[in-house]
């Protein structure tokens, strides 16, 4: 994976957690994960008033990024997979981190 293009697109998609901009994040999941995007925003702050990038681990096949959500009252951090679908990175797999 190309590791500029890719954090760039993790920076991104925190942002626009952050922004509500749900067209956004919905587009950065893969074909399989969009049928799940509701149950996935669920596991989040309502509303996130924050998203910070904690850790990008780059691979050849794989990346796996952890953020952090925040919200007025609750905070959780997600892990989520992300590969190279078609030349653009894509979430495969999220989910809480414990």
């Amino acid at each position: 994976m190309d590791e500029a293009n890719t954090k760039e697109t993790i920076d991104r998609h925190a942002a626009a957690v952050e922004a509500g901009d749900w067209d956004t994040v919905i587009g950065d999941l893969s074909t399989e994960l969009q049928a799940h995007a509701a149950t996935i925003a669920q596991s989040l702050p309502q509303p996130v008033t924050s998203a910070k990038v904690l850790s990008v681990e780059v691979g050849d096949d794989e990346t796996v990024a952890q953020i952090h959500y925040a919200g007025d009252t609750s905070a959780v951090t997600i892990q989520s997979h992300w590969r190279d679908i078609d030349g653009t990175p894509r979430i495969v797999q999220a989910g809480p981190v414990d």
